[in-house]
């Protein structure tokens, strides 16, 4: 979901140890084998978020045109931030006059319903831990590449916000504080940022440490909790409205070839040998299509066999908190992560508009659960909390604080709302980006003539834009715009750059190991990442 784990740190810090006993845990690695390799589609009535409250454009909640569109040329599957990102470059990338593509979008349930809109609202890049992992498992070269393509994110999402005019996303740069509570994290962790600092310099001079006493005092923390902080810059956003302020700019400038079809899940894909190689079937019926991207993260398996028990889902916690009457007045800049010896925690704040804002999102937690997090995966339904997470979520404010410093709960009350989400995992702990080879999809494509999309004639396929491990608000966007431009046959253009957009070729700032292929994924297995770290 979106960035609610955080960053990659989160994975380093927190699913070696959920996977580190599963030798010694026979029955819980079993269950979850059967629970990744079980796929659902999404549920009907899953939690309320706080985030799809109040929607600002409620006229697309529930969008759908009168009667299935007769066909596509671009069928996305999902409504999230990456499926917003591909119709966002498939519209503004092609041309109407030389191209006139006629894409559809279409989303199971409400717009936006899925990570994206429960996700913690964190654009954050932990450089120093996501270096030190990327060094160990690719090199230093391979590890600069994907920490530069990671830092993007911040810039990029924070400008296109602005440029675009879309206030309501409370799209911003902040301040961030890494917590940690372990004497022997504290050790490893500042031996990784003096590894950016000598590797990465750029990367590392935006990284500050801070003795306990120090930290502790100048960021009025809990110094019983506390072994150091780490401060460096981050950013916040509210993903849900990110989303649709785009979605509506894009309906308004591109109406007559883009359409949203909302509460039309996807329930199978044919393939025939016609000009339309692709035969969509939906709950309100079916729609031929030339090219078809999948962009549900957690619940690709459904319609992409190949990818059962290699994409799967883990349940996320979050809260709405209203902070106590002793905190101070941050106006959301500031964010915080909470790193144990196991597990961790993120919290954002909401800017204060007079009365209105200023709620805690709080998240994380799932190594509370009763198998230790290991039970939080391979879960397809965001309809039900763990009640040990749920609780521990409820009371870990005024500990990270302290309770004098926290002051009493205003109104008498805590927790403005609670929810859950299901977040995209791959074995390999990467995103799956590109075209689908049929090996994967079990499906082979022909087509009847030569017709072919786009200025420069990509041939019908399948693509993906997937698997983003808890770091959606980082990795997505730009995994989207790579496939858009694949999908359009533009990957292999110098491009200018332009709002979204990075300038050069795909290749020059795409990880290449993101790359999808049906060797990759057939290598996955899950008990990989544990070993992983």
């Amino acid at each position: 979901m979106g960035a609610i784990l955080s960053s990659l740190r989160t994975i380093y810090l927190g699913i070696c140890v959920l996977l580190a006993d599963f030798a010694d845990s026979n029955a819980d690695y079993n269950a979850l084998l059967g629970r990744i390799s079980a796929p659902i589609h999404p549920i009907k009535n899953p939690s309320t978020s706080f985030w799809q409250q109040r929607p600002p454009f409620p006229e697309l909640v529930d969008i759908q045109s009168p009667s299935l569109p007769d066909h596509a040329d671009i069928v996305i599957i999902g409504s999230g931030i990456s499926g917003a990102s591909i119709a966002y470059t498939l519209l503004t990338q092609s041309s109407a006059e030389s191209d006139g593509l006629k894409v559809v979008l279409l989303e199971a349930r409400e717009l936006c319903s899925g990570a994206t809109g429960r996700n913690g609202g964190h654009v954050k890049c932990a450089s120093y831990s996501d270096y030190a992992l990327f060094k160990r498992r690719f090199g230093r070269e391979r590890a600069k590449k994907l920490l530069e393509f990671e830092r993007r994110a911040l810039p990029l999402l924070v400008s296109f916000a602005q440029e675009n005019g879309f206030e309501v996303a409370e799209a911003r740069k902040v301040e961030t504080l890494d917590v940690i509570t372990d004497a022997g994290m504290w050790e490893k962790t500042k031996n990784m940022v003096q590894e950016l600092k000598e590797d990465v310099p750029e990367a590392g001079k935006e990284v500050e440490v801070f003795e306990p006493d120090e930290g502790c005092e100048i960021f009025e923390l809990n110094r019983e909790q506390c072994c150091g902080v780490i401060r460096y810059p981050a950013g916040a956003i509210w993903p849900y409205r990110f989303v649709t302020s785009l979605y509506a700019r894009l309906l308004s400038e591109f109406g007559s070839r883009f359409s949203i079809e909302t509460n039309t899940p996807v329930v199978g894909i044919e393939t025939r040998d016609d000009v339309m190689p692709f035969m969509v079937s939906t709950s309100r019926g079916k729609i031929p299509a030339y090219h078809v991207i999948h962009a549900t993260d957690a619940f690709v398996a459904n319609l992409v066999p190949g990818a059962t028990g290699k994409l799967f889902p883990m349940r996320g916690h979050m809260t709405a908190q209203t902070p106590g009457a002793g905190l101070s007045r941050l106006d959301g800049s500031r964010s915080w992560s909470i790193i144990g010896k196991r597990g961790f925690d993120y919290i954002t704040q909401r800017p204060r508009q007079g009365e209105d804002g200023g709620e805690l999102m709080v998240g994380g937690g799932v190594v509370q659960s009763p198998s230790k997090g290991i039970d939080e995966f391979g879960i397809w339904r965001d309809d039900q909390m763990s009640g040990p997470i749920s609780a521990y979520l409820e009371g870990i404010m005024p500990v990270t604080f302290g309770r004098d410093r926290w002051g009493e709960d205003k109104n008498g009350t805590r927790i403005k709302g609670a929810w859950v989400g299901c977040m995209g995992f791959t074995c390999d702990l990467l995103p799956l980006v590109g075209k689908l080879e049929p090996g994967l999809t079990v499906r082979t494509v022909t087509s009847r003539n030569d017709k072919q999309v786009g200025q420069f004639k990509v041939p019908p396929a399948e693509w993906i834009s997937a698997g983003f491990n808890g770091e959606g608000m980082v990795l997505a966007w730009l995994c989207g715009v790579a496939v858009g431009l694949m999908a359009l046959g533009l990957d292999e253009m110098d491009h200018e750059g332009g709002p979204g957009i990075p300038p050069g070729k795909v290749k020059d700032w795409l990880p290449d190991i993101f790359i999808c292929s049906k060797r990759r994924v057939e290598r996955f297995c899950v008990a990989e990442l544990g070993l992983l770290m």
